[in-house]
């Protein structure tokens, strides 16, 4: 793949990522690069993990990151994959590389990188298990004898609708008293509350009874 073509494809994972930032209260990221091609990425919900350098209890945490990289030869290649934080993943090695065919994406030069990061998720939150591809296996014998938390051990999927896409939740922008704008957007709409002055209604004009003969459907309402 060409230079360019490598960067068009840069591009279009950055809009992809950005897209995802919108429709998820889970997610966020920040970038590296013009185009990006490395991030760290920030998961904030519930997942499993241990002081990888002590032998402490198994404990729910509230963050997860992870550094991803676009190598030279992406997308050919796959995305190079380190978890930051600590995790207990039977699928994430002791020093928090991640293999994509050990969490079950099968990576080609169409795999979208949004499903990537929805499977980190996934895997932060024991959504997904692989046992018989375990790099940790301390996280593998853990997982297996465990009883003490139910998977996963965060119910929510990384899009749980922070904009759009069933549901009514809008991120917006206050427009100083002129309104407000859809974030992401060029629309605006009129923001109403409690200090809106009511307008003046036009005064009521009744309408006509409907004249014997008339083809005309004309509904009167008003006093008689």
């Amino acid at each position: 793949m060409t230079q360019s073509a490598r960067d068009q494809r840069l591009e279009a994972d950055y809009e992809a990522i950005e897209r995802l930032d919108q429709a998820s209260t889970i997610f966020s990221m920040e970038q590296t690069g013009e185009p990006p091609d490395r991030y760290t990425i920030t998961f904030t919900g519930k997942g499993l993990g241990r002081d990888p350098s002590s032998q402490s209890e198994v404990t729910t945490v509230e963050l997860h990151q992870i550094d991803l990289r676009m190598p030279y030869s992406y997308p050919q290649s796959p995305p190079d994959i380190r978890w930051i934080t600590p995790i207990m993943h039977p699928n994430v090695s002791f020093s928090g590389f991640v293999n994509l065919a050990d969490v079950g994406i099968v990576w080609t030069r169409e795999t979208p990188i949004e499903l990537v990061i929805e499977r980190l998720w996934d895997v932060a939150r024991g959504e997904f298990v692989n046992n018989t591809k375990a790099t940790n296996y301390a996280a593998k014998n853990w997982f297996e004898k465990q009883d003490e938390f139910n998977l996963p051990v965060d119910s929510r999927p990384l899009r749980d609708g922070a904009a759009g896409g069933g549901t009514n939740v809008v991120r917006y922008e206050r427009r100083g008293g002129r309104g407000v704008q859809l974030a992401g957007s060029s629309a605006e709409v009129m923001f109403i509350d409690e200090n809106t002055p009511t307008p003046q209604m036009p005064p009521r004009r009744p309408i006509p009874r409907r004249r014997r003969g008339s083809d005309d459907d004309v509904m009167y309402i008003g006093d008689e």
